[in-house]
């Protein structure tokens, strides 16, 4: 290649990076602050709709905020660059964009601040960052839910105290597979910010076989008064973990049914804030993936007495 071409390529390639970054530096520069959001219009009535948890001799009761069908009740999140957002089959599908993709829900009027919990499922179809990230009200703020970002395995709670969810103490590392639903449990509270996850991390022992594996899910199961086979045992747990060959000896990340608590992070007297640029469009609740492809079904609400 001849010297003064080479020259003009460089250029136009430090020129298309300057652009991108001038205009991701202006998006964040336009990013409102929470005042400016309007997001609260508080209606009691409405938010008298919500099912409150009950004490525990009737049973558990939700809203759903999804209907499965459409996007009633929800909007594309104006993000530059967005992919495609789409229903079907019940579920929401978010198609990897040039960032980020995501939808933010409109019925303001029934969300409350606090003494709340969402649940939904998730599952990663491809990318290597953040699939299902779940913006949601803390008070008068709001704060976000990472699962799987920074590379696609960290998870946590955007910001506390200037400190993103790759940084702070509700900071854990997993492993999502490609393809496989995880249910989050979300609750916020004046005190305290905790989150649970299904399927549940098991820790791997030195020495560990597929045997051995299969044998202590098999205790386990047969302690909560259900008894299994090895055969389906081993079924179950390659179902969440389709390399589980590979898994046990690199002591990797191996799943097990059940729900197990991730997050369990005082917040009283900490500062909770979302990061300053284009992720407070999903405020005051939203989903959104990073150059990632991820599904959402089943998003329902309940508060707390």
């Amino acid at each position: 290649m001849k010297p003064f071409l080479s020259s003009i390529l460089c250029l136009a390639c430090l020129a298309g990076f300057g652009c991108a970054k001038f205009q991701s530096s202006e998006r964040n520069r336009a990013a409102k602050k929470y005042d400016e959001l309007g997001l609260w219009s508080e209606n009691k009535n409405e938010q008298g709709k919500i099912p409150e948890l009950p004490d525990g001799s009737k049973p558990i009761s939700w809203i759903k905020l999804f209907n499965g069908k459409d996007l009633t009740g929800w909007k594309e999140t104006d993000y530059a660059g967005r992919g495609n957002v789409k229903v079907k089959n019940g579920e929401l599908h978010i198609e990897n964009g040039l960032v980020i993709t995501g939808v933010t829900f409109t019925n303001k009027t029934i969300l409350p601040k606090t003494n709340y919990e969402v649940e939904y499922e998730a599952k990663k179809v491809n990318g290597t960052d953040f699939f299902g990230l779940l913006t949601f009200p803390v008070g008068d703020s709001h704060a976000s839910l990472v699962t799987g970002g920074w590379g696609g395995a960290v998870t946590g709670i955007s910001s506390i105290n200037s400190m993103d969810a790759s940084e702070n103490d509700t900071t854990v590392y997993l492993k999502f597979n490609k393809n496989q639903w995880y249910k989050f449990r979300l609750r916020v509270t004046p005190d305290n910010l905790s989150v649970w996850m299904t399927p549940r991390e098991y820790l791997v022992p030195l020495k560990a076989t597929v045997a051995s594996i299969v044998k202590a899910y098999q205790d386990e199961a047969a302690k909560n008064g259900t008894k299994l086979t090895a055969e389906a045992a081993e079924k179950t747990l390659r179902q969440l973990n389709p390399e589980l060959e590979k898994n046990i000896p690199a002591r990797d990340t191996i799943y097990f049914p059940g729900e197990s608590q991730i997050i369990d992070e005082p917040i009283k007297d900490k500062v909770i804030e979302m990061r300053v640029g284009e992720i407070e469009l999903s405020a005051p609740l939203g989903f959104a993936t990073f150059q990632s492809y991820g599904v959402i079904r089943n998003v329902r609400l309940r508060k707390l007495k």
